[in-house]
C-alpha cells in the first residue's frame, strides 16, 4: 500500500514539492474531520398578550371609586376641556358666536366637530331621558365610555348616565348645545375617526 502511495506521489508531484503536499493533505484532512459546532437558535421574544375588554372590566382598571372623585377636582378637568375645545376645529369657537342655521355649510362643520369630540371634562345637563331619575341633573363628565357618561355633580356624587336613551345639553362657555346621546354612542377614540351623519334624528 505504501509502495502504491509513493508511486502515485512520484508520478504526479515533483520531488521538491512532495513534503508540502503531504503536509497540506494531513492538515486539511484533520480539519474536515472536526465537526462545526451547531449555532444556537435564538429564541424569539414572546409577544405579550393584550387584555380583552372583558378582562379589563373584570379587573376594574377603568372603574372609578365613587367616593374619591370630587367636583372641585373635576373643575380643573373642565378647564382643560375648554382649551381642548378651542383647538378642536379651526375657528370653531368663533363660529359659535354666530350660530348658523341648518341649511348653511357651517352648521355641518360645527355638528361634525361636536359629534367627534371627547367629552372628558365637559359640563352636561340631562334634559330628557327614558331613565327619569337622571333628568335635570348637571355635572362634569369624568369618564366617557361607549354607552355611558360618568359625571360628578356639585354634591360630589358620581352618577352613570346612559347615552342611548338621553338628550344632553353641553355647556360651552355661555352657549348650550343640545346633543342626542345616540350620536355619541361610541368610544371617543372611535368617534374621532368615524364618519358622522348630521341629518339623522333618533326617536326618544
Amino acid at each position: 500500500m505504501e509502495e502504491k502511495k509513493n508511486t502515485f506521489m512520484s508520478n504526479l508531484v515533483k520531488p521538491d514539492e512532495r513534503e508540502d503536499c503531504i503536509y497540506s493533505a494531513k492538515h486539511f484532512l484533520s480539519l474536515s474531520c472536526k465537526q462545526k459546532p451547531k449555532a444556537k437558535q435564538t429564541e424569539k421574544p414572546k409577544q405579550r398578550k393584550k387584555l380583552s375588554r372583558k378582562e379589563v372590566k373584570e379587573l376594574g382598571l377603568y372603574a372609578l371609586p365613587p367616593d374619591t372623585v370630587r367636583y372641585e377636582d373635576a373643575l380643573k378637568l373642565h378647564k382643560m376641556w375648554c382649551g381642548y375645545y378651542d383647538t378642536l376645529i379651526p375657528s370653531l369657537a368663533g363660529l359659535m358666536d354666530d350660530i348658523p342655521i341648518v341649511t348653511e355649510a357651517r352648521y355641518n362643520t360645527i355638528v361634525a366637530g361636536l359629534l367627534k369630540a371627547d367629552y372628558h371634562g365637559a359640563k352636561i345637563h340631562i334634559v330628557r331621558s327614558k331613565q327619569s331619575s337622571v333628568v335635570g341633573m348637571k355635572g362634569i363628565v369624568v369618564l366617557d365610555t361607549k354607552g355611558t357618561f360618568k359625571m360628578v355633580s356639585k354634591d360630589n356624587k358620581l352618577r352613570t348616565i346612559p347615552k342611548n336613551d338621553s338628550v344632553f345639553e353641553v355647556i360651552i362657555r355661555d352657549k348650550m348645545v343640545t346633543i342626542f346621546g345616540k350620536h355619541l354612542n361610541a368610544r371617543p377614540a372611535e368617534r374621532c375617526v368615524k364618519k358622522m351623519k348630521t341629518f339623522s334624528f333618533p326617536d326618544l
